[in-house]
């Protein structure tokens, strides 16, 4: 693999400090040196990227690649093979790719076999895509969510501890990653469920140790405190949403803020109003109180949670035909105009907190010497304007690895609004 050399660039590093002039040399897989001005040998193939940003890869802490709908297709939600399934999240995997994600940490899959086989095939190069964390599918009561719209809720059933322990022990000799349960329901889905407790604790007590003793971690999708509280006291990892988090939920996450990381999930709530009602999502005038009520108190519970110092990454459920894949840098975005984060926060959050978030924050999210190579080349500076990642246009380069997905031009780059 050839050395590259980016020179004359803006060099946003990941740590949310403003970027600075300098050069970065890649190395194999690998960034090899970060200085004000290295020199290329004969071997190294040099960018200049005079007016344009350097900066890591993002990260998407709250994907669903198999749920199939991007910006250039739209997939409804149907039962699939797995191997239907392999082939959609292969194209998914690369719109992330051609967005700038370049890590994705799964939030449940339609088929956790299809997941496994996308990554090792994304691992290999067989075809483009991001690093994947994988994930079983989403459990709720009975069973995986798949085309189910109602959430009766566990006041309806008894417990079935030997239910959720199969379950976790299913999924970890399948090999994921991460199992996920629906703490509580989808109001997208069935109005009003947001609110209703899906499982019994004795249930989510039994399958944390399961999980615990297979090695996996634990996904919540959770909006009540209770459902925040049993999530953490559990040991869950990752925790979607959280929009009704009163002041206990999280001091209880910030209690184990080191272990925990939050998705807030504002794209999809955003999605559900602006566009949710084209497809029949939150239409009735109910359901649009309902959520103009959740859009205010995700901004509510997330600054709350931002000012106790917790770790809230960007991932925003992008994969509904209302919320395509290839959206995902709004979410970013929406940690600045809805959560009060500066644009250089909000994209160390999807980089450097990012890299956390996949298990590898030692070598991945940073632009810095012997970190993955891993990089963005940006028309412009997001630092400044952030919204300019939601027109993947304004990517000159993509890199992955050491190796590009997207290659500039072997030309210099003009300066922004250079004629």
């Amino acid at each position: 693999m050839a050395k590259t050399l980016f020179r004359r660039v803006g060099i946003f590093d990941g740590t949310g400090s403003a970027p600075f002039q300098g050069s970065v040399l890649v190395d194999g897989p690998r960034i090899a040196a970060v200085d004000r001005d290295l020199v290329a040998d004969a071997d190294t193939q040099t960018i200049d990227g005079a007016g344009a940003t350097l900066m890591p890869g993002l990260t998407d802490a709250h994907a669903h690649l198999a749920l199939g709908s991007t910006i250039h297709q739209i997939s409804k939600p149907l039962d699939r093979s797995d191997e239907e399934t392999a082939l959609l999240i292969a194209h998914c995997g690369r719109v992330f790719l051609d967005c700038g994600f370049t890590s994705a940490y799964s939030g449940g899959s339609g088929s956790p076999r299809a997941e496994i086989a996308a990554k090792k095939a994304f691992e290999a190069n067989w075809v483009p895509g991001p690093r994947l964390r994988t994930s079983s599918f989403e459990r709720v009561p009975g069973g995986p969510m798949g085309l189910r719209v109602k959430f009766p809720g566990a006041a309806s059933r008894p417990s079935q501890i030997d239910d959720v322990v199969g379950f976790v022990k299913e999924m970890a000799a399948l090999g994921v990653e991460s199992v996920k349960f629906l703490l509580n329901g989808v109001s997208a889905f069935d109005p009003g469920s947001n609110a209703g407790e899906q499982f019994h604790d004795e249930e989510i007590v039994a399958a944390a140790e399961a999980a615990r003793s297979a090695g996996l971690h634990m996904t919540a999708h959770c909006y009540t405190p209770h459902a925040i509280r049993l999530a953490v006291q559990n040991g869950f990892r990752m925790l979607y949403h959280c929009n009704y988090a009163d002041d206990a939920s999280i001091e209880a996450i910030a209690s184990c803020k080191a272990e925990i990381f939050v998705s807030p999930a504002p794209g999809i709530v955003e999605a559900d109003l602006l566009r949710g009602p084209k497809f029949g999502i939150m239409a009735s005038p109910p359901q649009r109180k309902e959520q103009e009520e959740l859009a205010e108190r995700i901004r509510t519970s997330a600054i709350a949670m931002r000012r106790r110092g917790l770790k809230l990454v960007p991932g925003g459920d992008f994969g509904f035909p209302w919320n395509p894949i290839g959206r995902n840098a709004r979410d970013i975005s929406l940690f600045v105009e809805w959560f009060g984060f500066s644009p250089a926060e909000a994209l160390s959050a999807a980089t450097r907190t990012g890299g956390e978030v996949m298990g590898m924050g030692s070598e991945l999210g940073l632009v810095k010497e012997g970190y993955l190579a891993d990089l963005l080349l940006v028309r412009g500076d997001p630092t400044r304007e952030i919204q300019i990642l939601e027109n993947p246009d304004n990517l000159i380069a993509v890199m992955k690895d050491g190796r590009f997905h997207k290659a500039p031009a072997l030309r210099p780059v003009p300066e922004v609004g250079a004629g």
